[in-house]
């Protein structure tokens, strides 16, 4: 098959009408999908349909009345661009601005009733191109500055939409220089085939892309339900311990430090027992939202266990580790007290260690579990602090500190 004019229109014909009905059996039969998922398949499977129907018109251009292949299908290749675009920004959580688009379609009808624009070819190619460009340029920014979740398919979008603007320009430049007088002359340039060869590959990855996005972003749902903890929305044991070694990793300077602190509620299991398990599950989340108020910013923490949580203090010394706990622990019996009127004091027993960052963290989680288990066996609502040397061994004992819910100045 020969890639002339004629036959690759009717490829990108073809593959607009396909790209349609692909994305809306998507929109109708994928399971799980968001809203902006949805709205953003719902626009871009319009969007293709348009432009499907705009160059349908544009192909009989020459046989038809100029009124159906100028002024409509121009009109339909600007709106469904636009759907198109408005689909990727909604995607993002970005407002789709249609009615931008709609505007500029419409503002086309208006001066197609100017016999001086429609009659210039040259004018309206400027118009039309002026558009795509802009709206691809927007798409392109936001694949690379506005994608937060960092998606691959989101970011091959953008450079997918870059390759296509440069053919909008490309055709561009050329009718500027060349100044031919209607569209059916360039048929025969080989800019031409250039242009719609482009345009053709832009419209096939544009298939692709929309879907592998939405499949991409519920992959990461999947993998972040996977390491959250459900009851308190904190990362669980698993991503608690991999994001506190990814810091390990990244720190090679023999003098760095961290501290780790592991929380327990003290007699969680009778709390449970005597008012519920929907009691528990309010302690659970209190401690929680008391754990993320309190934290530094470069803080880790995490649900590690039943009743048992964990904190990980990058650059963290011994002192401000000790601080820390001892306002988390204070803070949590005194909001116990006041949320239920004094009738139940919850205490919590903690096991803390500061280690050098050659110490590996495996090391240093048994180290602050012997620390917790002695604080108690040692009569619960106390503090164990177990030093380490660089190597990993125990340098003297533990050291215990107590703590009263009641000092509130302390908190």
């Amino acid at each position: 098959m020969t890639l002339d004019t004629p036959t690759l229109f009717t490829c990108i014909m073809i593959a607009e009408f396909a790209g349609s009905v692909i994305l809306f059996l998507f929109y109708m039969f994928w399971p799980g999908r968001s809203v902006a998922c949805s709205r953003s398949l719902a626009l871009w499977s319009a969007g293709m349909f348009l432009a499907a129907c705009g160059t349908v018109l544009l192909a009989f251009r020459g046989t038809i009345p100029d009124l159906f292949s100028i002024v409509a299908a121009n009109f339909l290749v600007i709106l469904g661009t636009g759907l198109r675009r408005s689909g990727f920004a909604v995607f993002l959580g970005r407002s789709g601005h249609v009615w931008v688009f709609a505007t500029i379609a419409f503002a086309w009808l208006v001066l197609c009733q100017f016999p001086e624009f429609q009659d210039n070819f040259l004018t309206r190619v400027n118009y039309v191109q002026s558009v795509l460009i802009l709206s691809g340029l927007w798409v392109v920014w936001m694949a690379f500055f506005e994608n937060r979740e960092k998606l691959y398919s989101a970011r091959m979008l953008g450079m997918t939409t870059l390759v296509e603007t440069a053919g909008f320009m490309w055709f561009t430049f050329h009718q500027n220089i060349l100044l031919f007088p209607s569209f059916q002359s360039t048929f025969t340039e080989g800019f031409m085939s250039t242009y719609l060869i482009t345009v053709l590959f832009s419209i096939i990855m544009t298939i692709v892309l929309p879907a592998s996005m939405v499949i991409e972003r519920s992959l990461h749902g999947f993998r972040e339900q996977a390491l959250q903890d459900d009851l308190t929305a904190l990362p669980n044991r698993r991503a608690f311990l991999n994001d506190a070694e990814d810091w390990i990793a990244s720190n090679s300077s023999p003098k760095g430090i961290y501290s780790l602190i592991l929380f327990d509620m003290d007699q969680f299991k009778s709390v449970n027992e005597r008012f519920g398990q929907a009691m528990g599950d309010a302690l659970l989340q209190l401690f929680a939202r008391i754990l993320k108020d309190t934290l530094v910013e470069n803080a880790i923490s995490g649900r590690v266990g039943g009743a048992g949580f964990a904190v990980f203090l990058p650059e963290g010394n011994k002192e401000l580790a000790h601080l820390t706990a001892q306002r988390i622990c204070r803070r949590f019996g005194l909001e116990c007290q006041e949320a239920s009127g004094g009738r139940l004091m919850v205490t919590a027993s903690v096991g803390l260690v500061s280690a050098s960052v050659s110490t590996p963290l495996e090391r240093a989680m048994e180290a602050a579990e012997g620390g917790l288990h002695r604080a108690k066996k040692q009569g619960r609502a106390q503090i164990v602090t177990m030093d380490l040397a660089p190597n990993g061994r125990l340098v003297k004992d533990a050291k215990r500190t107590g703590f009263s819910v009641l000092r509130k100045k302390a908190a």
